[in-house]
């Protein structure tokens, strides 16, 4: 009687367990992390999908250039590392943009590189995606996704024969090919500049970035995909003359945050508002900054209404691993860094053939299975 109880109930735990449901992992298992290796020149942009920040490579001292990628949860505070069987090469200087229509992120440039890759936020996975041609080596470059052509446009950088570039390229995100777009007016050929799409006016913005006969800029340029056209704007304000500032697009205030950069031999920690239906370049003050820094990662989380930022390079080469939250209404920066272990996520979803157990399933199956054995075996006594 006693072996017979057994198995039944051994067979309705199974039974239950199989109705669990459980989130399939499609090639990465989350590794929570205190914080990230510090870092800079590295590509940061928002994923909406699951709600996270994603970072991807950068290069950190002593290491070299990286291939990780990690992501930062503004509600959780917590950064997690998602083992990839399938990435890019190392890299740094590339640059990243979000697709909406296609609910993928884009990734291009770097030291050495030419190929393209996509994070396809649903399955969090990466892939390459292997053209027909592209636009050839190009780091320190600047890409921005307009949603209305459904295109990835890409512009300046340096080369690869070592001189800043002022060519424009888009990469269709339907036909998944790149197409040199050569419009009859550019911006001068720079690299280390900024572009982001501009949803309040529908165009793309670019400012800053380095050139080989003028040196650091504080030019204004929208980009229009649809008429191919590059156009030099005379905003009220200027921002610093700069390069390797960082800049994101906040969706809710209608606002490009830009902040730090290189003015001349030292960085910069300055954060500055561009206002696209006012034509306007403003700082702002906020109390407490996050020290001068060039190459930092950059993104807006609309769900929580504010940006993120982690890492930087320090002009004499150090680096920085913290992470900062900028609230545009309230003009306040604030660090969010893990001061110890005891302020990081304590446990990882455990993974068992591609399988991901959500950690509160998991705390009620057992008193659930608990619960079916006791009533199959007082099932089983009433009916002996």
């Amino acid at each position: 009687m006693k072996c017979r109880v057994l198995s039944i109930a051994l067979v309705a735990f199974a039974l239950m367990a199989q109705i669990i449901p459980g989130a399939i992992a499609q090639c990465q298992v989350p590794i929570v992390t205190v914080a990230p290796k510090a870092r800079g020149a590295h590509s940061m942009v928002f994923d909406p999908y699951n709600g996270v920040a994603v970072i991807f490579g950068g290069r950190t001292l002593g290491s070299g250039s990286l291939s990780d990628t990690l992501i930062y949860s503004y509600s959780s505070n917590s950064w997690a590392e998602l083992t990839c069987p399938t990435h890019s090469s190392a890299r740094s200087n590339h640059a990243m943009v979000y697709c909406n229509q296609t609910n993928e992120i884009i990734m291009y440039g770097g030291f050495g590189v030419t190929d393209t890759w996509s994070f396809d936020c649903v399955t969090q996975t990466w892939s390459e995606v292997v053209t027909a041609t592209n636009p050839g080596i190009h780091h320190s470059l600047a890409l921005a996704y307009d949603p209305q052509e459904n295109a990835v446009i890409l512009f300046g950088g340096f080369g690869s024969d070592g001189y800043e570039t002022d060519d424009t390229w888009k990469f269709d995100c339907a036909t998944r090919e790149w197409t040199d777009l050569a419009p009859s007016t550019t911006p001068l050929a720079r690299y280390g500049h900024v572009m982001v799409f501009d949803e309040s006016v529908n165009l793309i913005v670019m400012t800053a970035g380095n050139t080989a006969t003028q040196g650091h800029q504080d030019d204004t340029w929208t980009f229009d995909v649809t008429s191919n056209t590059w156009t030099e704007l005379t905003p009220s304000g200027n921002p610093d003359r700069l390069k390797w500032p960082s800049m994101t697009y906040d969706s809710v205030n209608q606002k490009c945050i830009l902040f730090g950069g290189q003015i001349g031999d030292f960085a910069v920690d300055r954060t500055w508002i561009y206002d696209g239906q006012q034509n306007t370049w403003t700082r702002s003050y906020p109390d407490n900054a996050p020290s001068p820094r060039i190459n930092t990662g950059l993104a807006f989380d609309h769900d929580n209404n504010v940006t993120i930022m982690f890492g930087g390079w320090i002009i004499d080469g150090g680096q920085y691993g913290d992470t900062w939250i900028y609230s545009f209404e309230s003009n306040t920066w604030t660090n969010v860094t893990y001061g110890s272990e005891s302020t990081a996520p304590t446990s990882s979803p455990t993974t068992h053939d591609g399988m991901v157990f959500d950690p509160l399933i998991l705390s009620l199956a057992l008193p659930i299975g608990a619960a079916v054995v006791v009533l199959v075996a007082l099932y089983i006594r009433k009916r002996s």
